[in-house]
Order: C-alpha cells, then sequence, then structure tokens
C-alpha cells in the first residue's frame, strides 16, 4: 500500500538529556518546484499573447478614441480647402463694356451690314450653322468689305487698292496673308483684276445682289475669356455668338460663330 505524499506525523514525547520530556511534532511535507521545458514555453506564450493583444487592439483603440476630435477637425479643414480650391479654379467671362477699344477694334472687323457687297459672307455666318472659319475666298471679300467701307472715300462701287494694303488688311483682320492672291478672278460680288506694274487691285462690283429682306443686328454684350472674346449680337430676333482669339501680338481675330 502506498503512502500519501503529505501525512502529519503525531506529536510523541523525548526525553531529553537532563530529563525533560520535550513533545515533538514533524511537518507537513512539501513538493520542490522544478522549472521544465513545458513551463517555460506556456510562459513565454503567454507574454507573447498579451504583447500582441496590446499591441494591435487595445493600443490602436486607445489612440483612436483620444485623438478622434482632432482628426474630425482634419478631415473638415480638408474638406474646406478641398472645396476653396475648386471654387478658386472656377474661372468666369468677364464682362467688358461696350465702348471698349477691344470691341471696337474687333466688332466690327468683319463688315457686314450692307447686303449688297457682303451677302457671301452674311449668307455664311447667319446660315444657323457653327461656322469654324472663313475660307480663302470669303476672307478676300472680308479685306475687300473692309477696304471698301472704312477706308476708300470715294465711289464704293469702282475703286482700287494697293496689294500692300491688301497684305496690311489681311494681317489685321485675320493674323494672315496666305490667302491673298494675285489671280484675276471674282469674290463674291467683287469682280477683281491685278496691275502686275503698279501693285494694284482693281475692283468692280458685279451682280448687285439687294436684299428685300429686313437685316436688323443688335449688339447684346460683349466677354472675354482666357485668350478668346466672345460677342453676344441679337440678328431679327435670333442671338448669335460670336469668337475671337488672341494672336501673339496681343489683337483678336476672328474664329467662329455659333447659333445660342
Amino acid at each position: 500500500m502506498m503512502e500519501p505524499l503529505l501525512k502529519d506525523e503525531e506529536e510523541k514525547l523525548v526525553v531529553t538529556p537532563n530529563n525533560k520530556l520535550v513533545p515533538t511534532k514533524k511537518q507537513k511535507g512539501k513538493i520542490p518546484f522544478k522549472w521544465d521545458k513545458n513551463i517555460i514555453i506556456t510562459i513565454i506564450l503567454a507574454i507573447f499573447i498579451l504583447w500582441f493583444f496590446g499591441r494591435n487592439i487595445v493600443k490602436p483603440f486607445y489612440m483612436g478614441f483620444k485623438y478622434y476630435d482632432l482628426r474630425f477637425e482634419d478631415n473638415v479643414s480638408e474638406n474646406n480647402n478641398s472645396n476653396n480650391t475648386e471654387e478658386d479654379n472656377i474661372i468666369t467671362e468677364e464682362e467688358i463694356y461696350d465702348n471698349s477699344e477691344i470691341l471696337s477694334t474687333t466688332y466690327n472687323k468683319i463688315y457686314i451690314d450692307n447686303c449688297l457687297n457682303t451677302s457671301v459672307i452674311r449668307n455664311k455666318i447667319y446660315s444657323n450653322t457653327v461656322v469654324d472659319n472663313l475660307d480663302n475666298m470669303e476672307k478676300m471679300v472680308a479685306v475687300l468689305n473692309y477696304y471698301n467701307y472704312y477706308t476708300n472715300v470715294s465711289n464704293h462701287d469702282v475703286f482700287t487698292i494697293p496689294l500692300s494694303e491688301v497684305n496690311n488688311l489681311g494681317n489685321y483682320l485675320f493674323n494672315d496673308i496666305s490667302f491673298i492672291t494675285t489671280d484675276n478672278t471674282i469674290y463674291g460680288n467683287y469682280q477683281v483684276t491685278y496691275d502686275d506694274v503698279n501693285q494694284l487691285f482693281n475692283v468692280n462690283i458685279v451682280n448687285a445682289n439687294i436684299c428685300d429682306d429686313v437685316f436688323n443686328r443688335e449688339f447684346l454684350r460683349a466677354t472675354t475669356l482666357n485668350d478668346e472674346l466672345y460677342i453676344y449680337e441679337n440678328v431679327n430676333n435670333v442671338m448669335y455668338k460670336w469668337t475671337f482669339e488672341k494672336g501673339n501680338d496681343g489683337d483678336y481675330y476672328f474664329s467662329s460663330i455659333t447659333p445660342v
């Protein structure tokens, strides 16, 4: 029969050399603690689990809670800055006065007020379609129109114009002279013959096209945006939008007209 590991021993009387009786008692037995491999591994795993839990769960939660208000303020500030940036990037058209130099030197460049000599350009521009540009013949008509009604002071039905003046007006109206030729031809209602000796264009009006309809142009407003000038006008109760683009010299040149 196996004895228990822990057991108590009864008190006994022991006679000492001086003939005195002294009671004795056996103390309870203790099991000695030993560090083995399993205990060490268990302790290491427990420490690692506590460290991992504290670093990845407890600390982020605590930091998020602690700095919640600050983070919210940062988000509001970023949203405000984003909205301000978008508003700052919005560029609107700038209104210009109807008596400004830009308008006075641009709006009347392409003369179309008289149907007699400008039917080609008039029909092209006011045809309810987008006109991106004028072709070479129409540009030449615009040059002759401008000279005939703003420069020529004599007979408008028969006149001469030097080649140098045609080149000047080509640059002034379109920033271009590549469309100019010295051929003897008809441009719209203008019959042109070129005098090579004197470098003159002799111009006669032919096939006059008198308009029966009433042609009313009313200037509405003008604006600029970046390098473009917009002129809005009312033609016979219909609005069209002129677009002029700024050249390298700072002047504006016809680009397109769009019904609006």
